[in-house]
């Protein structure tokens, strides 16, 4: 199995020295990195940006043989239309995040790196219908760039972030909202005292489970968008020409 994983350095690095209990990056023959693109996603204007990237990429892993495709940013910029141009699993971290806090919790809280960040959220929170399960969606106050550096400081004010939403707000489970806060998740959740869900690990073994079982995307959901259609068959009419 060929899983192609669209992520910076750090968090290739991270799978790399972390991933376990199904994760086999052995079968995972390449990281793509996203060099020349926004190395993180803290506006509207860098989800486009990225999104464009992600279907190019796609379809590119597609050609290359990969099984499945898992995007490294948790706003899931190009999932969905990625899924228009190939036919393997597209798997984003944060439909992955949300809809595993739903099944393992009643109520949880979304946890986002800037007050910016947040208006994200909540569009992705109601785009997938989890708006009657979440508690709360705060933001930490810290860039992501900030958040790559893991000084006590930041790790400290987000375990007292996560610890007020379980207290206040009655969250039973936490969802950080962006790919570089959760690979904190393993180091944070002891500390809280509910699970904190990891979306890059968990995105990693989602593709896994579809790939083993022989799932991927409804093309009734996600058809295949109908100019890629009329050049794919001008170009086999042209083939038989020759």
């Amino acid at each position: 199995m060929r899983i192609c994983f669209l992520g910076t350095s750090e968090r290739v690095s991270y799978l790399q020295n972390h991933a376990k209990n199904g994760v086999h990056l052995d079968n995972m023959a390449d990281f793509v990195g996203t060099a020349a693109r926004p190395l993180s996603v803290e506006s509207r204007c860098e989800e486009l940006e990225l999104a464009v990237w992600v279907i190019e990429q796609s379809i590119e892993a597609e050609k290359r043989g990969f099984d499945a495709i898992v995007t490294g940013c948790f706003s899931d910029p190009g999932v969905e239309a990625a899924r228009e141009h190939v036919c393997i699993p597209v798997i984003g971290p944060g439909e992955t995040a949300l809809l595993t806090a739903r099944m393992i919790s009643h109520h949880f809280s979304i946890l986002t790196p800037l007050p910016e960040t947040i208006p994200l959220a909540r569009e992705q929170v109601y785009r997938l219908g989890m708006h009657p399960f979440v508690a709360s969606i705060r933001s930490l106050g810290a860039s992501v760039a900030k958040i790559r550096d893991r000084d006590l400081e930041t790790i400290d004010r987000l375990i007292t972030l996560g610890r007020d939403c379980v207290d206040r707000e009655g969250a039973e489970a936490l969802v950080f909202g962006c790919a570089s806060m959760s690979l904190l998740a393993d180091e944070i959740a002891p500390k809280i005292g509910v699970p904190v869900v990891n979306s890059v690990l968990l995105s990693l073994r989602a593709a896994e489970l579809l790939v083993r079982s022989g799932l991927t995307h409804s093309k009734k959901t996600f058809p295949v968008p109908i100019k890629s259609r009329a050049c794919t068959a001008t170009a086999s009419n042209n083939d038989s020409v020759e």
